[in-house]
C-alpha cells in the first residue's frame, strides 16, 4: 500500500479525533503506519495537525480493493488502540465501510478477529481476506 496522497492517513487521524480526544496511543499507531509504509515525519505531523473529525472523509475512490481492506485493518487497529470502542468512533468507522463498498458487517468481524488478538501479525492476511466476503464494490 502506498500513502503517496495520504488520504488513508487522514482517515485514521480523523478517527483519532472523533471522540474529542487523540489518545497517545492512537496517535502513536499513526505514526508507524505512517512510517511503515514510507510517509516522512513531517507528512504524518502535518496530517495529525491539519486533520479535523468533522472534516468531511476524503475521497477514497482512487483506492484498489487491497488498500481498501488495509485501511479497513488500520482503522480496527486505531479505534482499538486506547482500549475503548467509542460510539463515535464505531458511527465514524461504519461510514468509512459504507464509503469504500463493503456491508457494514464486516466492521464486526474485524473486532472480533482484529489484530490485538494477532499481535505478531501472523494472521493479517487472513484477516484481511476475511474482509473480502464483505466487499460489494
Amino acid at each position: 500500500m502506498t500513502l503517496s496522497n495520504k488520504p488513508h492517513l487522514k482517515v485514521l487521524v480523523q478517527l483519532a479525533k472523533v471522540d474529542g480526544q487523540a489518545d497517545d496511543t492512537e496517535l502513536e499507531l499513526i505514526r508507524q503506519i505512517g512510517s511503515s509504509n514510507n510517509v516522512s515525519e513531517d507528512d504524518i505531523d502535518r496530517a495529525i495537525e491539519e486533520a479535523e473529525a468533522q472534516d468531511s472523509i476524503p475521497s477514497l475512490a482512487h483506492l484498489n480493493v487491497e488498500d481498501r481492506f488495509e485501511l479497513l485493518y488500520n482503522l480496527v487497529l486505531v479505534m482499538k488502540a486506547d482500549g475503548i470502542l467509542d460510539p463515535d468512533e464505531m458511527k465514524f468507522c461504519l461510514e468509512v465501510v459504507r464509503k469504500v463498498g463493503f456491508r457494514e458487517e464486516v466492521l464486526d468481524d474485524l473486532i472480533e478477529h482484529s489484530p490485538e488478538s494477532d499481535p505478531d501479525g501472523s494472521h493479517r492476511q487472513e484477516i484481511i481476506e476475511r474482509a473480502k466476503a464483505y466487499y460489494e464494490g
